[in-house]
């Protein structure tokens, strides 16, 4: 495999979806359209892209830095960085850089969905769990570093994608832990399918963003 571009190429401007044919994206031109589906579904299926789309989603902002990315994701920090150059090239996701801060421990850049991505996601139905996502991320533990990185200045959203991620924020009580039983049970269900878990491992030797950082291979038994 090829080695990623470095993190600090972002695109300059989002690509609206109208600009972006999914055709030339995932080389379907003159396929059946069920082929087509096959052949996508299969894309956004695959284990690690599948739970970057869900952190992503459930993030309360949409913008998550590799740092972030890498404490929810029990795979190797290089795993997720190719997975997610891999989603850059294929136009659903972009890196949003951070030009207003000048803290060195705060992320410098953040992964977010394009237009397309988000139109595409929304046609593939990803979109329905997102309040659920948000409540599983609410309710995920979150040391030090990681909670610095959510808080931290981020750029904004185009807004077709701030808009088409845009719901009915949960209700007070639902993000407090007085959940109601089918929001309980929701939460438990997504944590089984997306391995969000009460309390993930400690980071130990992940840097800012900008830093280096081994790419141990964290185990599934971690999470749990």
């Amino acid at each position: 495999m090829s080695e990623p571009a470095p993190e600090t190429d972002y695109l300059e401007m989002d690509r609206t979806a109208s600009e972006v044919h999914v055709d030339e994206v995932f080389d379907t031109a003159g396929v059946t359209i069920y082929e087509k589906q096959r052949r996508i579904d299969h894309y956004l299926s695959q284990e690690t892209r599948h739970q970057i789309v869900q952190a992503l989603l459930g993030h309360p902002k949409h913008l998550a830095s590799l740092t972030e990315l890498d404490y929810y994701i029990p795979k190797s920090r290089s795993a997720i960085r190719d997975q997610l150059y891999d989603l850059k090239e294929h136009a659903v996701l972009t890196l949003y850089p951070n030009e207003d801060t000048t803290d060195r421990d705060l992320p410098k850049e953040f992964w977010g969905f394009t237009s397309f991505g988000v139109s595409l996601l929304d046609e593939y139905n990803y979109l329905e769990g997102l309040p659920v996502m948000r409540v599983a991320h609410d309710h995920t533990h979150r040391p030090a570093q990681i909670t610095r990185h959510q808080n931290a200045p981020r750029p904004t959203l185009p807004v077709e994608v701030k808009q088409t991620l845009t719901y009915d924020e949960p209700e007070e009580d639902l993000t407090s832990g007085h959940t109601n039983q089918e929001t309980t049970a929701n939460i438990s269900e997504l944590r089984n399918a997306t391995l969000y878990a009460d309390a993930a491992p400690e980071i130990t030797q992940l840097d800012a963003d900008n830093g280096s950082t081994d790419d141990e291979e964290r185990r599934l038994e971690e999470l749990l």
